[in-house]
């Protein structure tokens, strides 16, 4: 039976923030939107068969009844997926994450991997090169913490949405020790600036952030760098 995920909930608003379970050519398959230069943007669709295309439309068709559609895998490699109710979205758990996504791009390999265009590892503060989908973040201004906000969900198994409920999860509150806490920060201030902002991390834990482009009609996408999950939030539990 599908479940509500007792993480943190997206509510991406970036078309390019998310993976998407399309039928291409006679089957159901992963792709993700892919901005090559300011309104430019192609659709790239995985090599490979990593098994996540079933594993979403057994929750979409489940709950929604219909195959198809966005999901997100976070940062501990959980699948996410959302289904329409109302006027909102509520989150479903698929299942875990295994394979690397690699998406076919012109007859080149795409990865979500931290990687410039020739497959060398990026360092902080050089333009992220891959595709967008994350989980969103925001560094508190200041630097000094880091925090989401997700739908409230009752302690009932299986659990509800408390109606009008918000939940804000501070970093320095679940992990209560300073210098993880910095350790944290201190990646994304170095990139960000002291003055806070969103960030997204990935399914292999890269952080990038939007920032301002060179030529002022739009936004880059920097990578921050790795995040140590043992500084940062805990891994939801599943039931």
């Amino acid at each position: 039976m599908a479940t509500l995920y007792r993480g943190l909930w997206p509510k991406n608003i970036n078309k390019l923030a998310k993976y998407t379970v399309s039928f291409i050519e006679g089957q159901w398959r992963v792709t993700v939107g892919y901005e090559v230069e300011e309104g430019l943007r192609f659709l790239a669709v995985e090599g490979g068969d990593t098994g996540l295309a079933s594993l979403v439309n057994d929750v979409k068709t489940a709950v929604a009844h219909q195959p198809g559609g966005s999901f997100y895998v976070n940062e501990f490699r959980h699948v996410l997926v959302p289904v329409k109710r109302g006027a909102t979205s509520e989150y479903y758990y698929a299942g875990k994450a295994g394979a690397d996504f690699v998406f076919d791009f012109e007859g080149k390999s795409l990865s979500t991997k931290p990687l410039n265009a020739d497959g060398v590892p990026l360092r902080q503060g050089e333009k992220w090169y891959g595709p967008l989908p994350g989980i969103p973040y925001v560094l508190a201004a200041g630097g000094q913490d880091i925090f989401y906000k997700t739908p409230a969900l009752t302690d009932a198994d299986p659990p509800q949405v408390r109606p009008n409920g918000i939940r804000k999860v501070k970093l320095s509150k679940v992990l209560g020790d300073r210098s993880r806490v910095a350790q944290a920060t201190k990646l994304i201030a170095d990139v960000r600036g002291y003055h806070g902002g969103r960030f997204y991390v990935n399914e292999h834990a890269a952080a990038f952030t939007p920032v301002a482009a060179g030529d002022g009609n739009g936004l880059d996408y920097v990578y921050c760098g790795q995040i140590d999950l043992a500084a940062w939030f805990p891994e939801p539990v599943i039931a």
